[in-house]
């Protein structure tokens, strides 16, 4: 449901097209959970969606919403960064550690174990064997739990335009970024006159269903999220320290070269 559900141009709540992806996969899914409870002759739990990511509806600015949506396809830009109108007027960037998206006091749509991945395969799918090298059988419940190893910088952005995220992220402006390869060469001399890097990397964020994962290698964790996050279309720019250097939290970049290739956006 956090998927399915958009803020609609009109201000009000809706659905996604099925027409098409993710749309068509996503609605599959909640179709086979409602057969599922059914089949199962149960109910929903009470309460399923507290705390859920449901887009909050925005009455009154449709006709900016349409402007902006109109504005954003026809520009195209390459990634879209939501947040304060004042800190992108500042050319200030922020890049946090993965482990400090683990806090209570952000919302539901920020807040995640970015050290983490759990996954719940089918027991069928997977073989299990001893230290010895045995097979083991008769399984009927497996969690594979896939960690980082060291803490690392994260700055996320989006690939796609929605109005949705700016509610999702709090903001009332976003960033178009025109050139972002010269943005991650940018924002790299930037983290490395401020800490010592031991790797870093750039790419899209690959969505995994827990329960259904797909078969194969799973994704590096530092570009891995679960599938509820789906809608928000993520980018990201990892940067992994070396060891024992202080890592403080949130590093602070004061960017002005950017103004080359970005534009200030705002509802």
């Amino acid at each position: 449901m956090e998927n399915l559900t958009t803020l609609e141009l009109g201000g009000k709540i809706g659905l996604i097209s099925i027409e098409r992806e993710p749309g068509n996969s996503l609605m599959r899914k909640f179709t086979h959970s409602q057969q599922e409870l059914v089949l199962r002759n149960r109910d929903p739990e009470p309460m399923f969606l507290k705390g859920a990511s449901i887009p909050e509806a925005m009455i009154g600015h449709e006709d900016k919403f349409r402007k902006l949506n109109a504005y954003a396809h026809r520009m195209k830009p390459d990634l879209i960064k939501y947040g304060k109108r004042e800190h992108f007027e500042n050319f200030s960037f922020k890049v946090s550690l993965a482990s400090s998206f683990l806090d209570p006091s952000l919302n539901t749509s920020q807040m995640d174990d970015e050290m983490k991945a759990i996954y719940y395969p089918h027991p069928d799918e997977v073989i299990i064997k001893t230290q010895d090298g045995r097979k083991l059988d008769g399984i009927t419940k497996v969690e594979v739990i896939h960690e980082a190893q060291v803490d690392y910088y994260i700055y996320s952005s989006s690939l796609s335009f929605d109005i949705r995220l700016f509610g999702d992220f709090e903001a009332d402006t976003c960033l178009f970024i025109y050139d972002s390869q010269m943005f991650s060469k940018d924002i790299l001399r930037h983290i490395s006159d401020i800490i010592p890097k031991e790797d870093y990397a750039y790419n899209q964020v690959t969505y995994i269903d827990p329960i259904r994962p797909d078969k194969g290698e799973p994704p590096h964790i530092e570009f891995h999220k679960h599938i509820k996050y789906l809608y928000q279309d993520e980018y990201r720019h990892v940067f992994v320290p070396e060891e024992n250097v202080n890592t403080p939290k949130d590093l602070f970049l004061i960017m002005p070269e950017t103004k080359r290739y970005t534009e200030i956006v705002s509802l």
